[in-house]
């Protein structure tokens, strides 16, 4: 859902709430402190007004709204501007930086940070059961940000420092998601972490042929492409996919970002995962308010 169609839609902070309600109570209000079914409407003049309709709880007696318990609650910034600041997020295939993001909504710029950062805690993924297919798995570097560099430990050639640089690894299940991870480094150690936390041993696996990746073969079936060589085998094996988001994620940070903190780069990765594996999602809009309204 583009701008445009947000000030279509919504076009003041009540139908706002009127389209959160539907989402989050669909049918049937309960209550927003105990979960009772038991309510009724909150008869209080002017209870329609900003916050939207109040209800009363029979249960434990206490009045709430729509937004309550949620990111959204006791805000100042009229929804619309949440409303649009998700559009804007989730339209901007490169990210969208904070001062950009203030310029649009007209905001303080330290206003538009925490938006932004509350709405990419929508885009983490809860799942915790082990995937099983067939993946692709890489690994790249970040540079990092002036405040976390030493630009005098930085290596020359193959590697990076942990001090200049920042590790990502994701990996790709054929004709499925992708999963990334800022990581301390790209050990054979750590990285057999990430994968036996997230794939299962019957799945596939397809890697270059970094050193680290080696011992996958002793638990996963494990299949790699020599890029000195070739970039796809005649089987068809390749890193093609996930090398093409990380493409994805370093003009984002260079042209958009310019640099991000080791403190907050996770965050960022997660929008980039999040946006990639939503490119074709035509109700990805009404999926992250869905999930604002339970963080």
């Amino acid at each position: 859902m583009n701008i445009v169609s947000i000030y279509k839609k919504f076009p003041t902070d009540l139908d706002c709430i009127k389209h959160l309600e539907s989402i989050r109570w669909k049918d049937k209000v309960t209550c927003a402190y105990c979960g009772s079914a038991h309510t009724g409407t909150h008869n209080v003049k002017g209870c329609e007004t900003r916050s939207g309709r109040r209800f009363q709880c029979q249960d434990c007696n206490k009045s709430f709204s729509v937004t309550v318990g949620t990111i959204f609650h006791h805000t100042h910034l009229p929804l619309q501007k949440w409303f649009l600041a998700i559009s804007l997020i989730l339209n901007a295939k490169k990210g969208i930086s904070t001062r950009q993001l203030a310029r649009d909504l007209d905001l303080p710029v330290k206003t538009a940070w925490s938006v932004g950062m509350r709405i990419r805690k929508a885009f983490k993924s809860e799942e915790k059961e082990l995937l099983k297919g067939i993946f692709e798995m890489d690994e790249t570097y970040v540079k990092n940000a002036p405040q976390d560099r030493d630009d005098d430990n930085d290596r020359k050639g193959g590697g990076h420092s942990n001090k200049t640089h920042t590790s990502i690894v994701a990996f790709k299940e054929k004709d499925g998601d992708l999963k990334a991870f800022v990581t301390a480094d790209t050990t054979s150690i750590t990285l057999g972490e990430i994968i036996f936390e997230n794939i299962a041993t019957s799945s596939e696996i397809h890697t270059d042929e970094y050193n680290s990746y080696k011992h996958i073969r002793k638990f996963w079936n494990h299949k790699t492409v020599n890029h000195s060589i070739e970039y796809v085998t005649k089987d068809g094996i390749h890193t093609n996919s996930v090398e093409g988001f990380w493409a994805l994620l370093k003009r984002g940070i260079k042209g958009n970002f310019h640099w991000l903190s080791k403190k907050h780069l996770s965050s960022y990765v997660t929008e980039f995962e999040f946006r990639y594996n939503n490119r074709e999602n035509e109700l990805v809009f009404g999926d992250v308010l869905g999930r604002l309204l339970k963080v």
